[in-house]
């Protein structure tokens, strides 16, 4: 089968699709696009994020089954998937347009990411409402996020990186790399916290000042040999005991070199 990719018409022609089936329906108070779209494509690969306004929670079941009615019923659909307790649903297009959209009631209308626009809303309060959501879900999502993080790498970054040590002293290169990764993430989690920007899968880490992008780049490994995975882990070392500084951790940045070093501390 021959697979013709999305053009930017493509994209735009599905965008008008969604703003016209949803002022269609009576249970749809008001819908926003979210995502890198909200502010405006810099390209041509984005897909399509919105959320949906009911005019009540008790709509939400309903309302999916409208959008999965007419979206299908206008487009070939090769992936779809929707998860009730998440409020969500998922298309893929044949053309490999992503649609990906959130329901909600419009008296609980948040914005949970900063970009965000208000395609049309019949209450006139959606706007506002997500607007002055925005500093306690910062803390919801960032504040919350970053005490479990710190936690979390309090607890365990430590023995990742001594696991790493003792991969490169026995040659287990995969190993040692797999130890690095997973310590890296917690520290990309905490930098992602202090920034607010999302860390999962580096989403948007490339937004990080560049000393901050150059500094993660300092961590990976580059070959197999010892002393660039000795290079890559101590520079990981110092990036997370810095970001950690003022916190308790059981292993201390001295008892790792220790560690590292024999029993010598450089």
């Amino acid at each position: 089968m021959k697979i013709t990719i999305f053009t930017v018409q493509d994209r735009q022609n599905a965008l008008d699709f969604i703003q016209k089936i949803t002022k269609e329906c009576d249970q749809i108070a008001a819908l926003v696009q979210v995502g890198s779209g909200a502010k405006g494509f810099t390209d041509a690969y984005s897909d399509l994020d919105f959320v949906i306004a009911l005019d009540t929670a008790e709509s939400m079941l309903s309302v999916m089954d409208y959008m999965h009615q007419k979206i299908t019923e206008k487009y070939e659909v090769v992936y779809f998937s929707q998860e009730e307790t998440r409020h969500l649903q998922c298309y893929v297009l044949s053309n490999l347009l992503e649609i990906d959209i959130g329901f909600g009631s419009y008296q609980n209308a948040a914005a949970w990411k900063p970009a965000f626009k208000v395609l049309w809303d019949s209450t006139g309060v959606v706007e506002d409402k997500m607007i002055t959501s925005r500093e306690w879900m910062d803390n919801v999502i960032f504040g919350d996020k970053q005490k479990k993080d710190v936690a979390a790498a309090c607890d365990s970054v430590w023995a990742r990186l001594m696991h790493a040590s003792v991969a490169i002293r026995r040659g287990n290169f995969l190993r040692a790399v797999g130890e690095l990764e997973n310590a890296r993430k917690m520290y990309i989690d905490l930098l992602g916290n202090r920034y607010r920007l999302e860390s999962g899968l580096n989403r948007e880490m490339d937004k990080l000042p560049e000393n901050e992008k150059v500094a993660i780049k300092s961590t990976f490994v580059m070959s197999e040999k010892p002393e660039d995975l000795w290079t890559a882990l101590k520079n990981l070392t110092e990036l997370v005991y810095k970001e950690l500084e003022g916190n308790p951790v059981a292993i201390t940045k001295d008892m790792l070199y220790r560690y590292y070093d024999n029993g010598t501390v450089e």
